[in-house]
């Protein structure tokens, strides 16, 4: 039987109640430690992080010749960025929660993303991915983050190449099975096939996000595509239907009772736990984990 998870994505771009910043007493991300939601969370997905060409500011630092990436730019009351975020939940989540893991999550939105990493003609596109990889590794090892993760879906996943996919997730996964110290993982979160490798999802790919939520995303679609079906997981969504709404999308016993009667995963993956609705959605974090895990001591 699979290892069971219950995972979530958190986006940094939002501040929620409106006004408020991390440090904020009443802000979603200190009501994530107050009502210990972390320790509902196996796997926490960053999002989003985005390619970029190495220079003196990144990490690893380079001559440009190579990419790497790096957390997406926004700003937030009292002069705080994305990074400034990133950096607190590492800190926060594994305080609350010792054994979380924490991955980052590339954003969707802009199809040059990957067919960047090979854009230098000096280099084939296996060592243009090779020179990604190792320098994904660096950046990981520098977070002491745990994993990769790719949000798949239009532009990115029909503006990427299906080799440029293949050559992408030979590449991190070889890289990241020459990694003694732990296990990194490497997902896919997809909400279209798209130009995806089938064959390189199958042999490096931990699981699948299949975002199931969207109304057009069909495990039957990844099958004909040739992915192995073992590799599916539950996307989940509790976020708010409109802006300013109390009502989620699903709630934990919808998803879970989704998945029982009709897919049989063995990993949820919710998006996410802080938009408009965060209440809701830490709360329906926590009564999830406790439908997978019932066993698990109350949180």
């Amino acid at each position: 039987m699979r290892t069971q998870l219950v995972n979530a994505w958190i986006f940094l771009n939002e501040d929620e109640p409106a006004g408020t910043n991390y440090n904020s007493p009443n802000s979603c991300y200190q009501r994530l430690i107050q009502q210990n939601i972390y320790q509902s969370v196996d796997i926490l997905y960053i999002c989003f992080v985005t390619t970029t060409p190495t220079s003196s500011h990144t990490v690893p630092s380079g001559d440009g010749s190579s990419y790497t990436i790096e957390m997406g730019a926004s700003s937030h009351p009292g002069g705080l960025t994305n990074q400034d975020y990133m950096n607190s939940i590492i800190r926060d989540a594994r305080k609350n929660n010792p054994s979380i893991k924490i991955a980052v999550t590339l954003n969707w939105g802009d199809g040059s993303l990957i067919s960047n990493i090979f854009s230098n003609p000096n280099y084939s596109d296996q060592q243009n991915a090779e020179h990604f990889a190792a320098n994904l590794v660096a950046y990981l090892k520098n977070y002491t983050l745990d994993g990769f993760d790719i949000d798949w879906e239009s532009p990115i996943s029909t503006q990427t190449t299906q080799s440029q996919f293949a050559y992408l997730i030979n590449a991190i996964g070889e890289q990241f099975q020459k990694q003694k110290d732990k296990h990194y993982y490497l997902t896919l979160s997809p909400a279209e096939v798209g130009h995806l490798d089938a064959a390189a999802v199958n042999k490096f790919i931990d699981f699948v996000n299949l975002q199931l939520y969207s109304g057009f995303t069909f495990p039957s679609d990844f099958k004909k595509a040739g992915v192995n079906p073992d590799l599916f997981a539950y996307g989940a969504k509790f976020e708010a239907v409109s802006a300013g709404s109390e009502q989620g999308y699903q709630t934990a016993k919808e998803a879970y009772q989704d998945n029982k009667e009709h897919y049989h995963y063995s990993i949820f993956t919710n998006w996410r736990l802080n938009s408009s609705n965060y209440v809701f959605e830490q709360t329906q974090q926590q009564e999830l984990y406790q439908l997978v895990f019932p066993d698990a001591a109350k949180k």
